[in-house]
């Protein structure tokens, strides 16, 4: 019996004819359970509602979007499971185009014409694959990193056939669990059975963990100049470079890096916030231009994406091209968060065109939105915007607290930069950062100072209204947590205190469930209970 008895599948194809052709040979080798759709769109509500074992995705879908694009977005947006398979469709002339410059690489590709057979042979290799890693693949999900490489260890000392890929899953884990060293140590080991482009990457990742950023970053033009092909490379490199301070060397690095493949959505945003910080604002015109172009009906596109092609515009004095391209966006994006940055746009259109009035009624529909929490690139619109009206105070304000909310963006250096750039002091964009960490880590050792000392009422009080206007700074949020268990287990329970450390332990544990102060948070109210 074929592995594919009794799996769900998602076929994705555009071309009616070739939509028939792909279903008959699935029913030959044994599906049972097959949704077939013509579009991005639909595949996406498909897979809003059902959850599939395997997704088949024809590279060309018409109307300017791919395959590529459909797996870049729903892979860095997390909408399938690690254990969902995903194959991609394509001709024979286009394959060795489409896999050079694939930098979200399906689990495998599937040549035009191709029989029953040979799907059938194709996709059981892969579901055993599957099934061998499945364990692995649901706590990746879960990110239950200590289980991830727990899971990993048991198929490296079994010698099992996928014992490459277990190391790789466990070297990921290892980085995203914060342990650096070991990381380090682990890509070391797997490097001296195989010299793999993954393991040289990882490693340079965890060097940077362990703050070696010059070592990871000449590692990383090593690989460069030996596996030219390696695009996370040039990505990583680029970043340890910007936030270095080093922006025109990141700039060139990811120039270079386009002339090899244009690249996904997210390094044509690095790269258009970089040459706008840089003042370099034709190029961010043409690259962001020639990104939306290329993704005009693809869903990785966001609305930040036209509020920097507005902003590029406007710093040339291109305020009606400027508009338009708002009133394009607002045709695309009518949610809340989206208006707000798109109101925040016009408000520094208008405010350099000198229509001051209509500035102003711009940056009012923005700032009648709550700013608590708002996401980084949002706040960083309305400072903008604030700047151009000549509030500078209020607009550094707002940037500390997008920062301080927003502890681990590796892009804030740029989009930072970026922004204090458009109102000519992007020279203080460092010491902005570095003065705003050093207020909240100031903040969160006092609340811990207190705590431990026994103050428990002004420790809650202080971390919790940091927890409350920084619901996205995870310490903070578990410090506030932990403080309040520790002081209803030394005073007894209150239901206003036990409400909020609730809601701040299940924030930390949606965010983050490998958290180790979440079993410190536990182990004090398991104590309530008693």
């Amino acid at each position: 019996m074929s592995r594919l008895y009794g799996k769900r599948i998602l076929l994705i194809e555009d071309q009616e004819m070739m939509r028939n052709q792909l279903r008959q040979s699935m029913t030959i080798v044994g599906c049972k359970h097959l949704r077939v759709v013509a579009n991005i769109q639909l595949a996406l509500e498909a897979i809003a509602t059902e959850t599939f074992d395997l997704i088949l995705c024809d590279y060309n879908l018409g109307e300017n979007t791919n395959g590529q694009q459909f797996l870049e977005y729903i892979r860095t947006r997390e909408l399938i499971s690690r254990n969902t398979l995903f194959i991609m469709i394509t001709a024979e002339q286009t394959y060795q185009k489409v896999m050079a410059v694939a930098e979200w690489t399906p689990d495998d590709y599937l040549l035009k014409p191709f029989t029953p057979a040979q799907l059938n042979t194709r996709v059981d290799r892969l579901i055993e694959r599957q099934e061998e890693l499945q364990r692995v693949n649901r706590a990746s999900d879960r990110k239950r990193w200590d289980l991830v490489i727990s899971e990993c260890d048991k198929l490296i000392a079994a010698h099992s056939k996928y014992a490459f890929d277990a190391m790789k899953t466990k070297g990921e884990a290892l980085l995203k669990s914060g342990r650096g060293a070991e990381a380090r140590q682990h890509y070391d080991a797997v490097l001296l059975q195989r010299p793999l482009s993954w393991a040289r990457v990882g490693l340079a990742r965890a060097l940077e963990a362990e703050g070696k950023i010059e070592p990871a970053c000449a590692l990383l033009r090593d690989i460069i100049t030996e596996s030219p092909m390696v695009m996370q490379a040039y990505d990583l490199l680029a970043r340890l470079l910007a936030d270095s301070n080093k922006h025109k060397d990141a700039l060139d690095v990811l120039d270079e890096a386009g002339e090899i493949s244009p690249g996904t959505m997210g390094r044509q945003r690095t790269l258009t916030t970089l040459a706008i910080g840089l003042g370099y604002n034709e190029l961010a015109e043409k690259v962001m231009c020639d990104a939306l172009n290329a993704n005009k009906y693809s869903p990785v596109r966001d609305v930040g994406d036209y509020a920097m092609l507005s902003r590029a515009l406007v710093n040339q004095k291109k305020s009606d091209a400027a508009l338009d391209v708002v009133k394009q966006a607002r045709k695309g994006f009518t949610d809340s968060d989206s208006n707000v940055m798109l109101d925040a746009t016009e408000c520094v259109i208008y405010q350099r065109a000198g229509d001051n009035t209509k500035a102003t009624e711009a940056l009012a529909r923005a700032m009648a939105s709550d700013m608590t929490g708002i996401p980084l690139d949002i706040a960083m619109s309305v400072a903008e915007a604030l700047l151009a009206v000549g509030r500078e105070n209020d607009a550094l304000s707002l940037i500390k607290q997008a920062i301080q909310n927003t502890p681990n963006d590796h892009n804030l250096m740029q989009k930072v930069q970026a922004v204090l750039g458009s109102d000519g002091k992007g020279d203080r964009a460092a010491e902005i950062i570095a003065s705003s960490r050093r207020e909240i880590i100031q903040l969160n050792n006092e609340g811990v100072r207190k705590a431990d000392a026994g103050l428990f009422d002004e420790a809650v009080t202080l971390l919790s209204a940091a927890a409350d206007r920084l619901p996205n700074n995870l310490q903070i949020v578990g410090n506030a947590a932990l403080a309040l268990a520790q002081f209803m287990v030394r005073d007894g329970v209150d239901s206003e205190r036990l409400n909020n450390c609730l809601r701040y332990r299940n924030s930390l544990a949606e965010q983050y469930s490998e958290d180790p102060k979440l079993r410190q948070i536990d182990s004090n109210l398991h104590r309530l209970k008693r």
